[in-house]
């Protein structure tokens, strides 16, 4: 009894752990535009091969201020922070209340308090059960939580593109790079302040929409 007892601890705490470090790996992921817009992550951000103006400059653009001063990344950021902190409660609260009873097994065990060793067997049947479930649920947040990093990692990724388009269409860059993997501007423009401006006004532009 005492092996299985031990065993049935050690994975509900494996379990618990393994979750955090998921869940924690997943929402650092979401704070970094290293990740989130993907396409952002590359050297060249964006090429164009038809501009209005044909300017043949390149220009840059600042991502980890991007990553900061977008509202509207901020506040996918925030959603998704919100979210995996749901997820980390649910699963605390089910974890918790296996342990109680598991460790209310332990103690009836330990007494001889059972009625009969079937009922005994059937009670380490159960919390082998509870603990399945319990690992199932592990994965299925952690899924979960993947998934809804991706779709927010596109929305953010599909407006910053679009704005860029737009924008681009008039400037004429040849390329719009990320500054991180510049050594020397040289002429190449930083264009950081006039997207953020972009960005960040039809970011209030729709919001005034929706809350009309």
């Amino acid at each position: 009894m005492k092996y299985l007892s031990n065993i049935l601890l050690g994975i509900v705490l494996i379990a618990t752990t393994i979750l955090f470090i998921r869940m924690h790996k997943v929402c650092n992921k979401i704070e970094t535009l290293e990740t989130a817009p993907t396409t952002l992550d590359s050297n060249i951000i964006f090429s164009s091969s038809e501009t209005g103006t044909t300017n043949g400059k390149f220009a840059y653009i600042d991502v980890q201020r991007i990553n900061s001063e977008y509202e509207f990344y901020k506040e996918v950021a925030d959603q998704f922070e919100a979210k995996q902190k749901r997820a980390e409660a649910e699963y605390m609260r089910k974890a918790q209340k296996f342990q109680s009873e598991y460790e209310e097994y332990m103690t009836k065990a330990q007494r001889g308090a059972f009625l009969s060793q079937a009922s005994q067997q059937q009670q380490e049947a159960d919390l082998m059960q509870k603990q399945e479930n319990l690992k199932k649920l592990e994965q299925d947040l952690s899924i979960k939580l993947q998934n809804e990093m991706q779709n927010l990692d596109f929305q953010v990724k599909d407006t910053v593109m679009h704005y860029l388009d737009k924008f681009n269409k008039e400037a004429g860059y040849i390329m719009i790079l990320n500054s991180v993997s510049i050594l020397d501007a040289g002429q190449t423009t930083n264009i950081t302040d006039t997207i953020l401006s972009i960005l960040n006004s039809n970011y209030k532009l729709q919001n005034k929409k929706e809350t009309k």
